[in-house]
């Protein structure tokens, strides 16, 4: 119980529809809702970003759906209600969150509003990518340093009683290029985890702390990225009523 308490509550920190969100507008059987703000949403981006206002070498990133049917976020009519206008949460037309980086919406804080109806719901999926890395490999070690750092950012924005109650982040995703080959290497035995035959990037997730912190793994080809499966679920954005 206290760790089903501990998870909800650090779901609450980080993304949770503030307590104070109102209807904004009502026709028909949709209703533009008042979801987040900048502020908030920047801040959830700086606890993983800056460490006392320094970069931490991690950059998170946030992809949402709309849920039920899996469509693309755009679909609820989601955008920050600035004094200018709509300003979109989406500006490369994908479905990760990218709040903008501009000065004068920062200060003025505007709300994030969407359309949803009683049955839908926004919902998150969070990784943190590392900003450096090296080309073709990287040992047990430097796994485990990118995973510690992800949880010493998280402890950071829950606090240290709460910190207790949030699991440690696990899993790394390798992102491979087309026509690679994707191994690890211990006690001098060379073992293949995955060969990309396909002619796109593939994304390959695994588990550093299941090999010996000396291991090491290597790609054939320059690696394309590397990131953490964020440990914590984010509470879904949905009408309060």
């Amino acid at each position: 119980m206290r760790f089903r308490f501990g998870l909800a509550l650090l779901a609450w920190l980080f993304m949770l529809s503030p307590a104070w969100a109102e209807e904004i507008s009502v026709r028909g059987t949709v209703h533009p809702v008042v979801v987040s703000n900048l502020r908030r949403m920047q801040d959830t981006m700086d606890a993983i970003a800056l460490k006392d206002g320094q970069p931490s070498g991690l950059h998170l990133h946030v992809a949402a759906r709309l849920e039920p049917g899996d469509r693309p976020p755009e679909d609820a009519h989601l955008f920050l209600d600035t004094k200018r206008g709509p300003v979109s949460l989406f500006p490369e037309a994908g479905n990760e969150l990218v709040p903008p980086l501009d000065e004068a919406l920062a200060a003025e804080n505007p709300n994030v509003v969407a359309a949803l109806s009683p049955n839908q719901e926004i919902r998150f999926q969070a990784t943190a990518s590392v900003d450096r890395f090296p080309a073709n490999r990287f040992t047990g070690q430097d796994a485990r340093t990118w995973l510690s750092t992800l949880d010493r950012q998280i402890s950071h924005k829950t606090g240290f009683l709460l910190s207790a109650f949030v699991p440690a982040t696990k899993s790394l995703t390798v992102t491979l290029p087309p026509r690679s080959e994707f191994s690890v290497t211990e006690n001098k035995k060379i073992f293949s985890l995955v060969r990309n035959q396909a002619d796109r990037p593939y994304a390959f997730t695994f588990q550093p702390r299941l090999y010996p912190a000396e291991a090491v793994f290597s790609s054939t080809r320059p690696i394309s990225g590397i990131a953490m499966v964020f440990p914590v679920p984010f509470s879904p954005w949905k009408r309060t009523e």
